[in-house]
Parts: C-alpha cells; structure tokens; sequence
C-alpha cells in the first residue's frame, strides 16, 4: 500500500539496496564481485524492537548470508550454482529483479524479484522458464541465519487425537550426525533428494530424510524473534533445516555451524516450454509461542498469493 511505501526508508548504493522498515533493517546485495561463491544475498539483517541480528555475523556464513537461490538441480544430476553466477540486476524502489540467462549446462531461464514489504516481510516471486527435458528438476533455496536461533519445521502427526501436525526442533542425533536433514511433501520428493544428485558438483551433501512437512516452512527461533521462510505447498518438494547442537557435541563435518533452513522447489519433470512460477517470503517476528500465530503467518502468505497463476507461456527469443 502507499501508506506501507511511505514507512519504509531504502536507498541504491552500486548493487546493494540498503532497507529499513517499521520492523526490519538490511542489505540485499543484488550482485558483487566481491564474493564470488555468493553474489547476491541479504546481510546485516536486524530485527528492531528486539535488536536481535538474524542473518549470519562472522566467518562463512555471514560471506553467504540469508535469502539465496542457491543450487539447481535434475534427476541424479547436479546443474549450477546461481548464486555463484552473475545475474542481470534490474533496481526497483522497492527491491531488485536477478535474471540468470540459458546456459549449456543449464538450459533454463531463472527470474528472481526480491521485494521488501512492510512491515517484517521479503517477498521472492520466482519464474522459470524450460529450454529442455530435465527429469525432477529442483531449485534449492538457502536461508542462513545467526547461531543463536535453532531450527525446526511443523510435520505431519501419525496420531489420531488432536492436529494432525506438531512442531518440532531439529536437535542432533546420531542416526544423522553429519547428514542434512529434510523433510519431503511426499514419496516421490523423498526418492529424489537421495537420488545421488547431492554427490555430484562441488560440496558434496549427504541428506537424512524425515517425516513429511505438515506445512512448507522452516523456523528458526531464539524465543526472543522468530524466522519463517515459507513457499506454496504445490511447489516446495521438501524442506530443509540443519540441527544444532549440544555444548559437548563437536561437528567434524560442519552441518551444524550452517544454522540453514533451506526450501527444495519443484522436483518435478521440466519439458522445454515449461514456464513455472511461484513465491516464496522470509518473514523476521517477535517470538510466538502458540503454533496458531506461527501458522497464522503462513496462511497470510497463501492467502495474497492464492490468485496468481503458477504456469505462464514461454515467449519466443
């Protein structure tokens, strides 16, 4: 809304869009050549009434920072890293459009608008565009946060009594030390996230698979301010969240010290002419500790987003 445009405070310098809501203050840096593993990524992000800062502080997490589209995938194959790849940056008043061009080794066309929006919100409205057959393609999206929040998800309940969900935090456990937890829609998202594409390209990975997700968001909280990072059920495949650790417990293999939700799209056949769209939104809040506010957050977004359409015609070039 113009009331919602006028509360906010932003500004352009080079290729950063520095923000500041009624809420939330940051940088989302739309390119540098500074960084090369991670051009675009939003730092310094703080959440005011509490001053408590929620993107990474220090070390290789803060150089990757939140809110990245991070690697694509296809069946047993690994295709890019979009984050490492120089975007075509277009500004806009209220954030920034990254579009990353057709390559050889991948044929398809990725839009990304980032929108801050008052008063606690960053909006990502995603399209991609197919220029050939890739089997169970995916788009894995990264969200790092500071190493004083811990995360979990809400996953489907095999109870009969009560919701047929629960929240749970993601605590380390020997059946998956050194593996990333996620947390697939269904069967056929569980297949693929171990079909070997992880142990290809650089950083290998080695996923753990858990129970369904009851709803597509990773959370991640201090019990002073809660991070949702949330898209539209009919496009996340699975949903990622590193566990954390006790004081005594080492991590040799550094899953741990990444502190990530992470947001799996797609994982579904991509045939050449495919245009797919879909959202998803970061949202920075005062700790709640009843699910129902947690989720009431969720159904807002689904809400805004429930008349846009999630196909589109690819225009000839």
């Amino acid at each position: 809304t113009e009331r919602s445009r006028q509360d906010m405070q932003d500004y352009w310098d080079g290729d950063r869009f520095g923000f500041e809501t009624s809420e939330l203050k940051g940088i989302l840096v739309a390119d540098s050549d500074e960084n090369p593993y991670n051009r675009h990524r939003t730092i310094e992000l703080v959440h005011k009434g509490t001053g408590v800062r929620v993107s990474p502080e220090g070390g290789a997490m803060e150089k990757a920072g939140a809110f990245t589209i991070f690697r694509s995938y296809a069946r047993q194959s690994w295709l890019t890293e979009l984050r490492a790849i120089k975007p075509k940056v277009t500004r806009n008043k209220d954030g920034a459009l990254l579009v990353w061009s057709p390559t050889i080794s991948h044929q398809v066309k990725v839009s990304a608008l980032f929108t801050v929006r008052e008063p606690n919100i960053v909006d990502l409205d995603i399209s991609v565009e197919g220029y050939t057959h890739y089997p169970d393609y995916e788009l894995l999206l990264s969200n790092y946060v500071a190493p004083s929040l811990s995360g979990g998800l809400f996953v489907k309940k095999t109870s009969s009594t009560g919701p047929d969900y629960e929240h749970i935090e993601i605590t380390d456990n020997p059946a998956f030390h050194g593996m990333y937890p996620f947390f697939p829609r269904d069967e056929h998202a569980a297949h693929i996230m171990t079909d070997g594409r992880g142990q290809k390209g650089r950083w290998y990975w080695r996923v753990a698979c858990g129970r369904l997700y009851a709803f597509p968001m990773g959370l991640a909280t201090d019990r002073n301010v809660d991070v949702v990072f949330m898209g539209r059920p009919e496009d996340v495949s699975s949903v990622g969240v590193t566990y954390s650790l006790d004081a005594d417990t080492t991590d040799d293999n550094g899953v741990a010290m990444h502190h990530a939700l992470y947001l799996s799209l797609f994982g579904r056949d991509m045939h050449p002419g495919d245009g797919w769209r879909t959202q998803v939104r970061l949202v920075v809040q005062t700790h709640d500790d009843d699910s129902d506010g947690l989720l009431s957050v969720f159904e807002q977004f689904i809400n805004e987003n429930s008349g846009l359409n999630r196909t589109f015609q690819v225009q000839p070039q």
